[in-house]
């Protein structure tokens, strides 16, 4: 969700630096921002936040080596000054992503405090400052806070008169950049990808006090030292950057001629320790989120029709109604771009503790999905910034569609037909291509309505379309089994009303035909043309893959109906990146 982030270090202007970071950060919350400062003069603390985007913000920050900041998705509170942060409570200032579940009863204890904001954050940091009354030094004060939270947490904090700055998490996700004269800690690795790829993850109930070039890792339940090693992250700035194209979302559409190709320099190793865990299974859960979900769902054809192995898939937040079945011989693969959905995230923790063997598979090399899992699996997508996802959902499948190969003991097979399909995609990713579904945006964008019907594996990407176009351009949008049309959905059809049809199979194109004759305005999306299409966008016939071509027409139809609505496609109202609380 929200995106914090910290500098401690010799350049006096930490407050311009951490600004420009948090900008990098802002897919992960846009509601409002907010940037305090450590003073040169005299170490009194500097605070700066206003409600809104801070893409556009331009500011002049006292001089100062310290600085933390913050972009909020808003959770406790509403959009307002007075609940973004920091958060300042006696000598405490502290920024937070993730949620205090049981604030409200701490809150009625500290009676001496007067609270400012309706945040569950004021409150850690009102905990804080009694901790530090009481007698406590600043880290056991933040452990003694840390162990009366319920919930997932990320904090940074300042402490008046002391140098440095503290950092905590449990659940949602810090990063620690080593620069040469200067520490970062983030969210998010693009904060500081300018300065520094050298990183320490910070792990479940870890905190580090980062003061300058140093930065002393400790266990947050026991303050016992934690040795960290340097890791060398291989994404290159120019990821992270927009460059010369007008959005994120575009330039990330347009990514998947090189993504989905990068998919397939997984190890052979990796991928058959994997298929081992999963064939020593007894049963078998796809668990996962929003796009993730859906790419899970396109998976569960692939194994069935490749392999002939039958894995259940469902949403993670409904997975504890089937916990009472997962035990040491089930595998669960969890499937999720950050790598830190919450939701994902406890399914895997009360699983594992069952015995479950884990499969995970994420875009962050050492997420807390990555490293809780038995077998870890990268969809080398790079950074993907844009709020809705694009070419990790194609490379999630990807990946997805090789396991499936594995399973039989086929994985070139796999990888040339995945080639072969990152080949064709290449062709026909192409300026006129765009130009082409613009046009056809431009004839359906005044429509209220829009459906999207498929069948097999492009079932799963009718709903994977109407997420997109829900999320970017707020046009009411539904997907279906094609087969399902006749037992309701066909009722909803009125003259002109535009219906995406995904596949050229006689049986989907009979469904098609059912639409337009009820008034239905039919755009294909096929490799072949077929009559029954007012309007047709071609993919690539891509020999089972098809559910990776399909999507992506679509994907760039959501981005020109978002432009044509004058909406910003890269952050959609009410939504953050990443869903690190529940």
């Amino acid at each position: 969700m929200c995106g914090i982030f910290a500098i401690s270090g010799d350049s006096p202007k930490a407050g311009a630096s951490v600004l420009k970071g948090l900008k990098k950060l802002e897919y992960r919350g846009y509601d409002s921002w907010g940037v305090c400062v450590r003073e040169s003069k005299d170490g009194t603390v500097f605070i700066d936040k206003e409600i809104g985007k801070i893409s556009t913000v331009r500011r002049n920050f006292p001089d100062g080596c310290e600085a933390i900041g913050h972009s909020r998705w808003a959770t406790h509170g509403g959009v307002t000054k007075a609940n973004a942060h920091p958060h300042q409570v006696g000598k405490v200032t502290l920024v937070h992503n993730g949620i205090f579940e049981n604030y409200i009863t701490h809150k009625k204890t500290l009676k001496t405090y007067k609270f400012l904001s309706e945040t569950d954050t004021e409150v850690i940091a009102a905990m804080i400052d009694n901790f530090l009354h009481q007698g406590s030094t600043p880290d056991q004060a933040i452990r003694k806070a840390a162990t009366q939270i319920e919930g997932r947490f990320a904090i940074l904090v300042m402490v008046e008169g002391i140098s440095g700055i503290y950092a905590a998490r449990r659940g949602s996700p810090l990063i620690v950049g080593r620069g040469s004269n200067q520490t970062f800690v983030a969210s998010d690795i693009p904060a500081f990808l300018e300065q520094t790829n050298v990183v320490n993850y910070l792990d479940d109930n870890e905190m580090v006090y980062v003061c300058g070039k140093n930065a002393q890792f400790s266990d947050l339940r026991t303050g016992d030292p934690v040795q960290k090693r340097n890791i060398e992250v291989p994404w290159k700035i120019e990821e992270a950057e927009k460059g010369e194209w007008s959005h994120f979302m575009i330039k990330e559409i347009f990514e998947q001629k090189e993504t989905i190709a990068r998919v397939l320099k997984q190890e052979d190793e990796k991928l058959l320790q994997a298929m081992k865990l999963l064939q020593e299974s007894n049963g078998a859960y796809f668990i996962a989120c929003g796009t993730a979900h859906k790419a899970a769902m396109a998976a569960e054809y692939f194994f069935a029709d490749i392999s002939g192995r039958k894995i259940n898939v469902v949403p993670a937040s409904e997975m504890p109604s089937f916990e009472r079945f997962v035990n040491p011989k089930t595998a669960i693969i969890a499937v999720s771009q950050s790598g830190e959905t919450a939701d994902v995230l406890e399914i895997l923790e009360r699983s594992k503790k069952k015995g479950a063997k884990i499969i995970g598979l994420t875009n962050v090399l050492s997420s807390s999905i990555a490293r809780m899992a038995h077998v870890h699996l990268s969809i080398n997508a790079g950074p993907e910034k844009a709020v809705a996802s694009t070419k990790a959902a194609t490379a999630q499948m990807a990946l997805l569609f090789l396991l499936a190969f594995t399973d039989v003991n086929k994985i070139n097979i796999g990888r040339q037909i995945l080639w072969a399909t990152a080949s064709s995609i290449n062709d026909m990713l192409n300026p006129r291509y765009e130009s082409w579904i613009r046009s056809v945006a431009e004839r359906i964008v005044d429509h209220p309505n829009l459906f999207i019907i498929g069948r097999k594996s492009l079932y799963p990407m009718a709903l994977e379309s109407a997420i997109k176009i829900q999320e970017v351009s707020y046009i009411h949008a539904q997907g279906f089994a094609a087969g399902e049309l006749k037992h309701g959905p066909i009722a909803l059809i009125e003259k002109g009303t535009p219906c995406i049809v995904l596949g050229d199979d006689q049986e989907t194109v009979s469904n098609a035909t059912e639409l337009k004759s009820r008034g239905a305005k039919i755009i294909g999306v096929s490799a072949t043309k077929q009559d029954v299409f007012d309007e047709w966008l071609r993919v690539p016939d891509c020999n089972g893959a098809q559910a990776i071509a399909s999507i992506i027409p679509v994907q760039i139809l959501a981005y020109h109906l978002a432009l044509l609505k004058g909406l910003d496609p890269d952050m959609p109202r009410n939504l953050a990146k990443s869903v690190t609380v529940k």
